[in-house]
């Protein structure tokens, strides 16, 4: 193990030592993903955050042992170098190597950021009273391009502020990544193009840092949306990047199963471009349902549509639900599907006028359902394949729905046999639209009944755009005793008529 120390921070050397060994025990964690970032509080009383940086894999544990520096050691050097140049990053105390031969852990210490604030809080792209932040943000990061530093992951994570002293402070973060050198007008507008703010909010970035540059104000906004649209064209499922042409709403059915609906909100908390308004369309749930979605209403645009139990009335309450809507665009979804955060976004970039988009979902085991939890779907690891085979779910072709890339993506939902039919757990469409179709057949009990409103769509030249592979829903493992073979043979009928007619509305819909 070797461990340097930052001289001004000696007396901890021997504490320092302790880390490896006790870092799962102690102390706080504040972040946890790939690395994993605790709060702890030294001997002297001194608050540190101790990164610990994953595990890498063989031919990395090979370069960083013997080829180049460990990430732990680079961001150790570049926070000494930049405090040097007069730019703001948490105090260095030292960091750790571990392994025999090869590199096996690293573990950088630093003092706690000064800062309590980070550019995420421009995820919903509201700029109004911050304008000065954003033009102070531009000019520190002009002085840090002229000093010849460009962060390569300058994202809104790891660009930290407060206010201090009447003025805005900033300090960088994540710093093992840096590019020393002179860097162009263009290089440093690329530099921008990690950032979650709209076109509003490059519009104040842009004319503060043209003005810091000696640039022209024009040229720098060019640029810098320029380059945030190509990166943000590959990254989407990091983050989706729209000046809101049109608002998004989603109507959740339910009955009775607040268990699994507490699940679903905990993916539509995680959602990287959030929902205008989320309505419950819930056909007669008893108190528990109410209760649960009053404790989630601080967190989530909720609204309660009820209308009392009566039997399976789902396309009565469905109705309802879209006659509550005030979004443009809404998305169904049911009560037993947990989405993964990029499920709006990729409905977002998918809707089309003359369509309606048809998702998929992936069955879960019954014992999976149950012990599935917040941080797993926060996390991200419910959507891993390796996370739910390690999890006693056993491989079937299904589970190829979780794929991200693109390209594989797009081919898969070409090559699918399956049709692209409205599937109520996991479809969407224009507002409009539905109106037109005068909503759901409230003759139809369970079966059919949303493929039957799908039909009409249809017939009305309103086509379905496939995203079985792209849109995945985790689909939480259920019993369904309202399933009858009287209700399927009528529903049966009323589809059956309403293809055979080429309907395209029905007289026992929306009113």
């Amino acid at each position: 193990m070797k461990i340097v120390v930052n001289s001004a921070y000696e007396s901890l050397r021997e504490w320092m030592c302790s880390i490896p060994a006790l870092f799962s025990q102690t102390g706080e964690v504040i972040y946890d993903a790939r690395n994993q970032i605790r709060l702890m509080r030294a001997p002297d009383g001194t608050e540190v955050c101790v990164k610990r940086f994953h595990t890498p894999r063989f031919f990395n544990r090979l370069s960083y042992s013997f080829f180049r520096s460990p990430k732990a050691q680079r961001a150790y050097e570049n926070a000494i170098s930049l405090l040097a140049l007069g730019i703001a990053t948490p105090a260095p105390i030292g960091y750790i190597l571990c392994g025999d031969r090869l590199l096996e852990e690293s573990y950088l210490i630093t003092k706690k950021s000064r800062c309590g604030h980070t550019f995420y809080e421009f995820r919903n792209g509201e700029i109004a009273g911050k304008e000065s932040l954003i033009e102070a943000f531009a000019t520190f990061a002009a002085q840090m391009h002229t000093k010849g530093v460009l962060h390569l992951d300058f994202s809104p994570g790891n660009i930290l502020f407060d206010y201090e002293n009447e003025h805005w402070r900033f300090e960088v973060v994540d710093i093992n990544r840096l590019r020393w050198g002179a860097v162009s007008l263009k290089e440093g507008c690329a530099n921008f193009c990690r950032l979650w703010g709209k076109t509003d909010f490059y519009e104040v970035l842009a004319p503060a840092y043209a003005r810091a540059r000696q640039a022209d104000e024009a040229e720098c906004l060019k640029m810098i949306l320029q380059a945030r649209k190509q990166f943000w064209a590959h990254h989407y499922h990091e983050h989706f990047v729209t000046d809101d042409t049109f608002s998004v709403g989603v109507i959740i059915s339910t009955y009775n199963h607040p268990e699994w609906l507490e699940k679903v909100f905990w993916g539509l908390k995680n959602q990287i471009h959030p929902a205008g308004e989320i309505i419950i369309a819930d056909d007669g749930s008893d108190e528990r349902t109410r209760a649960l979605i009053r404790r989630y209403q601080s967190s989530l645009p909720l609204k309660h549509v009820w209308h009392e139990d009566k039997g399976f009335r789902k396309t009565t309450i469905l109705n309802k639900a879209v006659m509550e809507a005030r979004s443009e665009y809404l998305i169904f979804m049911d009560q037993d599907l947990i989405p993964r955060e990029d499920f709006i976004s990729q409905h977002y970039r998918h809707a089309q006028r003359g369509h309606f988009v048809s998702g998929g979902a992936i069955l879960l085991p019954e014992e999976l359902s149950e012990a599935i939890t917040e941080e797993d779907i926060r996390s991200g690891n419910a959507f891993r394949i390796s996370w739910l085979r390690k999890h006693g779910m056993p491989w079937n072709w299904k589970m190829s729905k979780l794929w991200k890339n693109e390209f594989v993506c797009r081919l898969m939902n070409k090559l699918t046999p399956a049709n692209a039919s409205w599937n109520g757990g996991n479809a969407s469409t224009w507002r409009e639209y539905i109106l037109n179709a005068k909503g759901f057949d409230t003759r139809m009990r369970y079966g059919a009944e949303d493929r039957e409103f799908g039909q009409r769509l249809e017939n009305a030249g309103i086509t379905g755009l496939q995203l079985r592979y792209g849109t995945p829903l985790l689909h939480l493992y259920h019993q369904r005793p309202y399933r009858n073979e009287e209700d399927w043979l009528r529903n049966k009928q009323i589809w059956e008529a309403t293809r055979k007619e080429h309907l395209t509305t029905t007289k026992y819909g929306l009113i």
